[in-house]
């Protein structure tokens, strides 16, 4: 195997699609640490699910398009969270 392995997040949906997040796909969307609580309140009681390599599934959000934290970013083509509400 080789040493310098990449490494990607995959998630399949309730269809059966899969997705594969390339590591630096999913570093690019991590949220600011201020929006930390924002998004936990969002995500309202949903207790963590480890998945695998330090991942855990926290939940989904769901954004009225009009919430600061859909907003899109000029650098990515995905929500990234930098403010509190």
């Amino acid at each position: 195997m080789p040493e310098n392995t990449a490494q990607a997040l995959v998630i399949v949906d309730a269809e059966g699609n899969y997705y594969v997040l390339p590591r630096e796909v999913v570093e690019t969307a991590r949220a600011a640490p201020e929006a930390r609580e924002t998004i936990r309140e969002h995500l309202r009681d949903t207790a963590h699910v480890p998945l695998a390599d330090g991942y855990s599934f926290a939940g989904v959000l769901r954004l009225a398009p009009g919430d600061e934290m859909a907003h899109y970013t000029p650098e990515a083509s995905w929500p990234v969270a930098t403010t509190t509400s």
